[in-house]
């Protein structure tokens, strides 16, 4: 059997992929972080600028994720294109990218 001790995978610093992708209204971003740290998710536009910070804030080790609704910072229905997820956490940074059809 065992000696009593758990073990535990360590988690590593990823940005799975968007899903659905394509979407329509609403898509879900699933990421890791590997320790406790700050952590922000945002989604921008084709031309690089800001459409919407989704999470700005410490979180745990581990398994997290929110969800994009189309909308930018003001409440208002973005149009449909090409759009990049961007994680940045200490100095590591990922991006994915998608695909909204309205």
């Amino acid at each position: 059997m065992g000696d009593g001790k758990q073990e535990t995978t360590p988690y590593i610093f990823a940005l799975q992929q968007n899903y659905p992708n394509p979407f329509n209204p609403t898509t879900r971003i699933s990421y890791t972080l590997p320790k406790a740290m700050l952590a922000e998710v945002a989604v921008y536009d084709i031309l690089g600028q800001r459409v919407k910070t989704l999470v700005s804030e410490e979180q745990h080790a581990g398994d997290h994720y929110t969800r994009w609704d189309g909308t930018n910072v003001t409440g208002n229905q973005v149009a449909s294109g090409v759009y990049f997820c961007r994680l940045v956490a200490g100095d590591r940074q990922l991006v994915t990218k998608m695909m909204l059809m309205r």
